[in-house]
């Protein structure tokens, strides 16, 4: 069936055409996910958010653009805000903690390595690009992440991203700036 006919459901209330948007979608917004947040459960928690924030905004999409980047951008948009919350906690509960309680703490936090069912997802790259691609501040993974992984445009970037071009182009070589240098000292 169409993706235009299946999307016009969907905006008509009929839910269970969602669900082939899901099973067409799933394996590309997931790898996306895990690839922004380099981690199992975290990369769960978004992709869950971005299906639920899609389901409950499909009315607002227009097919003047294609679905899978409207979903892009909108697991970009989940991201950048769960990153700044994430910041924004982490720097209110660092000084209620003494020095050797903190190490104590962060001792304890689980490993962000990948599971060994997860490396199937990063066979293409080394494991120090992986290290470094994850490593970048949000604003520059997610453009290496949308250029190089997913293959879009710089035109559909900025769609997705909602900046302009110039700032895409900017990003991009930046991240690429500091990968160059982050591999060759490695």
């Amino acid at each position: 069936m169409d993706e235009k006919i299946i999307i016009e459901r969907c905006k008509n209330g009929y839910s269970e055409y969602f669900e082939i948007l899901i099973e067409k979608y799933e394996g590309m917004l997931y790898k996306y996910c895990f690839y922004l947040t380099g981690s199992q459960e975290e990369g769960k928690d978004l992709f869950q958010e971005t299906w639920l924030k899609a389901y409950s905004k499909i009315k607002l999409y227009s097919d003047k653009y294609l679905f899978k980047n409207w979903l892009l951008s909108i697991a970009s948009n989940t991201y950048k805000d769960w990153y700044r919350k994430q910041k924004r906690w982490s720097s209110k509960i660092k000084n209620y903690f003494a020095e050797d309680k903190m190490n104590k703490e962060l001792a304890s936090i689980p490993s962000k390595d990948p599971l060994p069912e997860e490396e199937f997802l990063f066979k293409d790259i080394s494991k120090e690009l992986k290290k470094s691609v994850l490593e970048l501040k949000p604003h520059y993974k997610v453009v290496i992440l949308l250029f190089y992984f997913e293959e879009k445009t710089i035109k559909e970037i900025s769609y997705i991203l909602s900046v302009p071009e110039g700032t895409v182009k900017s990003r991009l070589n930046q991240a690429k700036k500091i990968l160059k240098e982050k591999l060759e000292v490695k």
